[in-house]
């Protein structure tokens, strides 16, 4: 292998959580009195995290919207959210397999993600139990991706150079974080970005399903 550790993000390169992030944001949405919303828009909000997510949802919305509305909708898509993290979510086909395999070949893997923590947590414990050395989502006080902040706490954590490790990622932030943090990346098309706008935002490898990962690290 090429690489002592595989960097996961989570929403749309391990997950497909676009359902329940759809679901979840809607609820939020109907409680403060506003219009449902497509997956093809939530597909266009996320990757940046919930605050984002919410801004942009609401940026979509015609009229300008108050700070006091924009914070209801949050608090309101996170507790939604938290109780139903599980709902219309699931591991893309074949990457179970795929990170079983590379641990079993003496890889350490981990997940770097924008999402909250505690969801990030659940969720990888949820479906990868026991696969995982290393999960991050968004806590207080550590930058979002593309900051190199998160992926280097995860390097100190697991005592990983640069050099020995590969970010596998679904969007843009993921490139960008990779570019920042010194690390290969690997852009996959099974998430929520195509491949054209991958390549046009500086994707250098795409792998276009789960299953030739390990061919990429070799």
């Amino acid at each position: 292998m090429r690489y002592r550790l595989a960097c996961f993000d989570l929403d749309g390169t391990l997950l497909d959580t676009l359902g329940g992030l759809t679901l979840s944001l809607n609820a939020a949405r109907r409680m403060n009195n506003l219009a449902p919303q497509t997956e093809e828009q939530v597909m266009t909000f996320i990757n940046n995290g919930v605050v984002k997510m919410i801004e942009r949802s609401l940026t979509a919305d015609p009229g300008d919207y108050s700070e006091e509305l924009k914070n209801g909708l949050l608090k309101d898509y996170i507790a939604y959210y938290n109780s139903h993290y599980l709902e219309r979510t699931h591991p893309y086909n074949g990457i179970t397999e795929v990170i079983t395999r590379l641990k079993s070949d003496g890889m350490l893997i981990a997940c770097v993600s924008n999402k909250d923590d505690e969801p990030s947590q659940r969720l990888i414990e949820h479906f990868f139990p026991g696969l995982f050395d290393y999960v991050s989502g968004s806590v207080e006080g550590v930058e979002r991706k593309p900051s190199a902040e998160p992926v280097q706490r995860c390097l100190n954590a697991l005592g990983v150079n640069e050099n020995e490790a590969v970010y596998i990622g679904d969007s843009d932030t993921d490139i960008k974080t990779a570019l920042n943090s010194g690390l290969d990346i690997i852009s996959c098309t099974w998430g929520y970005r195509t491949h054209e706008f991958l390549l046009e935002n500086g994707a250098s490898q795409i792998c276009t399903a789960p299953v030739d990962l390990g061919t990429f690290m070799r």
